[in-house]
């Protein structure tokens, strides 16, 4: 049985990237059937990652042979609701018209999802963003189907789609890798490279989890704008201060010099890590986010003896990170303009050019708004 809301189509349109290097395809693709426990959900916002440039390109660590429908931050309106599939992860009564976002999907029945106790690193994950057209398991499209394994969450009536649409990719992660931390030391300085998304959302919870001085370094001018209207202390242009060891030097003033109890990498940028290492102070730690691009750089390991660092990496996330993530905007929107963060919106058949904006630095967060389709 299949809880159903009128006027769903039998097709609807998807972008697809025909094959790596190529620009995405707008196609008619069949909607799938909804199976017991599946979700079909309108599209009603897909945000543009920067990881979808590496996608695209064919350089992200994780490879699906193409044709696919691209997109793995989205926010989906409920149209379809498959029998045994009542409510959300947290325990929310799931209904027709109600909001969700979702995690991909684990198994919880391998080594690393039942022994590791770690979903993330689970040996049969289900992704979105990288799967077959017909399987509709793709952001950029009119329609996404969610399948059963999949948890999901609901929107809080009190978020809007601008405000929650990083949770789907850059905040949960940054939530997830902050509670490897165990807490910001009270008063510690926070560096943060890089101040796209996973930047600006590593500030808030610097800032919220007690950090006594925030410095965010990175650029085009108009994230740092952002980054210090979400309270960062010191920003540092890197298209002004070209050379690491420039910035280093202006960091060392900044924490009488010592260097940073903590530093948080959310560049995406290989050689940050070495200029990172170098500027973090001896003792420290630094948490590694956002490096996605199996890009080597030349480093020397001593460093990490000399200096006695924590290197913590963490990837991915799973649905209790979604929740908080979620759980926080809402507690925390008077104080936060959460939604500043999608700086553009396209139209879905302008899809590639929302690409070419986050290519090029234009844009923090580009948005796919399907909500007047």
């Amino acid at each position: 049985m299949v809880i159903k809301m009128a006027d769903v189509p039998k097709t609807c349109k998807a972008a697809v990237l025909p094959d790596y290097g190529k620009p995405l395809e707008i196609r008619e693709v069949t909607i799938p059937e909804v199976q017991d426990g599946g979700i079909l959900v309108k599209v009603e916002m897909a945000g543009i990652c920067g990881s979808d440039l590496h996608i695209m390109n064919g350089n992200l660590g994780i490879k699906a042979p193409p044709p696919f429908i691209m997109g793995h931050e989205t926010i989906g309106r409920i149209v379809k609701l498959g029998r045994g599939r009542t409510h959300d992860a947290a325990g929310e009564r799931l209904n027709i018209g109600d909001r969700i976002t979702w995690a991909h999907a684990d198994c919880y029945d391998c080594y690393y999802c039942d022994i590791v106790r770690k979903p993330m690193l689970c040996e049969h994950r289900i992704g979105y963003g990288m799967a077959p057209p017909s399987e509709l398991r793709g952001g950029f499209a009119e329609y996404e189907y969610v399948v059963p394994v999949t948890k999901v969450v609901k929107i809080p009536d009190e978020v809007t789609e601008e405000e929650a649409i990083g949770v789907a990719c850059a905040f949960r992660s940054v939530m997830a890798a902050f509670e490897k931390l165990n807490g910001v030391g009270y008063a510690d300085t926070v560096v943060i490279q890089g101040a796209g998304p996973i930047g600006l959302y590593s500030l808030l919870l610097a800032r919220e989890g007690g950090a006594g001085k925030t410095i965010v370094i990175g650029a085009p001018a108009n994230r740092l704008e952002l980054a210090k209207q979400w309270g960062a202390d010191h920003v540092i242009n890197i298209d002004e201060i070209k050379e690491p060891a420039a910035r280093k030097e202006i960091v060392m003033e900044l924490t009488n010099g010592k260097g940073p109890e903590l530093v948080v990498e959310a560049s995406g940028f290989p050689p940050a890590f070495v200029e990172g290492v170098d500027m973090v102070q001896k003792g420290g730690r630094y948490l590694v986010i956002g490096l996605t691009s199996p890009v080597p750089v030349t480093f020397t390991p001593y460093a990490l003896v000399q200096k006695n660092l924590q290197i913590i990496g963490s990837g991915g996330a799973i649905i209790r990170h979604f929740y908080k993530a979620l759980q926080f905007i809402k507690t925390h929107k008077d104080r936060y303009s959460f939604a500043d963060i999608v700086t553009k919106k396209y139209k879905l058949e302008e899809i590639n050019n929302a690409l070419a904006d986050m290519k090029a630095g234009t844009q923090i967060k580009p948005a796919i708004d399907n909500r007047n389709r």
